[in-house]
């Protein structure tokens, strides 16, 4: 029987942990890197009920893909070689889904990786870039989690934005946020409880983190919104113009006082700015106040002095957390691309190397997608997501492909144990 409470996978973390995605259902394996048709990635998401998507090539696949069916486990993690790059967007449409451990780098086409209005969605270890937008905007829905993501590089004229985050029970933790003007990231107005902790912001240009408002306007679906702002690392980079490097974040209304949402700032380390970093009230600075400090405890329920709902998380410092972040997040598996090492090293040293001040126009101008080579993938006989060898080694028929979903004594099915382990 499957646990009723069962982790989506053992590192999951915040709201969406308890995502199940494909649990117990069908293997579709990714062949080729078509843009669709069979044995393609797009064919593997359209398909309906539930199912795992393992990957028996690596390489880039050209193409924009919409998931409209939930109750989806992507395992990005299972690709031979250098791993998946998506040329294009990827769209969430539906709810339950799981994906992990893979890139998304949109040729500059709207937003790199989006979803609105879904529940149930955990996103681990994607990396996004080189959106004309947002690079990730994941908002509006229920019990959602991000964790361990790289989202950097917007390249559009004017709209070089990070994303947009704010779900009804959202966590966003130990992300890495690099290299975007503004939105890093915009709270949705009414978003409802969100839980922003251990990530890693930076060189912004305008604005940090900001928005929040009360109310969604012309919807009256969305109303409220509080906002838990702890242990994250902030950043400047040379992009960040002096006036802006002392900025955590920039609650923000569209009515007055009234529609300011609740904010709860605390533990988060503003590098170059000591004075902000002890006191980070000093770094909050509201809508129209500019660079002006005001009297927070003015503006009824905007400052929070205990942090509103949040599920917890295997919380660090944010200097450890930035240590961690810097070390595992983004498409780490099957190994990191050229572009993910050459962003964490400018973060790392505080520089940026390609655009004006590590802002771009293009994917072009920092070298366009890397070449992902393929290896052999192991043999599966059976094709149920685990490799022959595997199978014999835990006792089951390699031969037999209903044996992926038998459970295993810590909930999980053996198919998931398998995906669990790749290191």
């Amino acid at each position: 029987m499957l646990h009723a409470q069962q982790l989506a996978f053992p590192t999951a973390e915040g709201y969406g942990k308890y995502t199940v995605g494909g649990r117990g259902g069908k293997v579709i394996e990714v062949t080729n890197l078509n843009a669709s048709g069979p044995g393609s990635f797009a064919d593997a998401v359209k398909a309906k009920g539930p199912r795992t998507v393992v990957f028996r090539v690596s390489g880039t696949i050209d193409a924009d893909v919409t998931i409209s069916n939930g109750k989806i486990t992507i395992a990005g993690q299972t690709a031979p070689g250098d791993g998946i790059t998506l040329k294009g967007r990827l769209s969430i449409r539906a709810s339950n889904v799981i994906i992990r451990y893979i890139r998304v780098r949109a040729e500059a086409r709207n937003d790199a990786f989006g979803g609105r209005y879904n529940d149930n969605i955990i996103i681990d270890h994607v990396s996004a870039s080189w959106s004309s937008d947002e690079v990730m905007s994941i908002y509006h829905g229920n019990y959602v989690t991000i964790q361990w993501c790289m989202i950097t590089e917007a390249c559009s004229g004017s709209h070089k934005y990070g994303g947009i985050w704010g779900n009804n029970h959202g966590t966003y933790h130990h992300n890495l946020i690099a290299h975007n003007t503004d939105r890093n990231p915009r709270i949705a107005s009414g978003a409802g409880y969100n839980d922003i902790r251990n990530n890693v912001i930076y060189n912004w240009k305008n604005e940090s983190t900001y928005g929040g408002e009360v109310h969604q306007v012309g919807n009256s679906k969305f109303v409220g919104c509080s906002t838990n702002l702890v242990a994250n690392y902030y950043k400047p980079g040379p992009g960040t113009p002096s006036k802006n490097k002392t900025r955590i974040c920039s609650p923000w209304s569209r009515n007055g006082a009234a529609d300011y949402g609740d904010w709860y700032v605390a533990d988060n380390y503003l590098a170059e700015s000591p004075e902000v970093t002890a006191d980070n009230w000093k770094g909050v600075f509201p809508q129209y106040t500019k660079h002006i400090p005001v009297d927070l405890d003015a503006i009824p329920g905007l400052k929070l002095d205990s942090p509103s709902e949040y599920m917890p998380i295997n919380q660090q410092t944010a200097e450890q957390a930035y240590i961690s972040v810097l070390e595992h997040a983004g498409c780490s598996l099957p190994k990191r691309d050229s572009v993910d090492i050459r962003i964490i090293e400018e973060v790392r040293n505080g520089t940026a190397t390609y655009g004006s001040n590590g802002f771009i126009n293009s994917p072009s101008v920092v070298g366009g997608w890397p070449e992902l080579k393929s290896t052999l993938a192991p043999t599966d006989s059976d094709h149920d997501g685990m490799p022959d060898k595997w199978e014999t080694k835990k006792g089951l028929n390699p031969n037999n492909a209903s044996d992926r979903n038998k459970v295993a004594g810590d909930g999980y099915t053996m198919l998931e144990k398998y995906l669990n382990s790749i290191k």
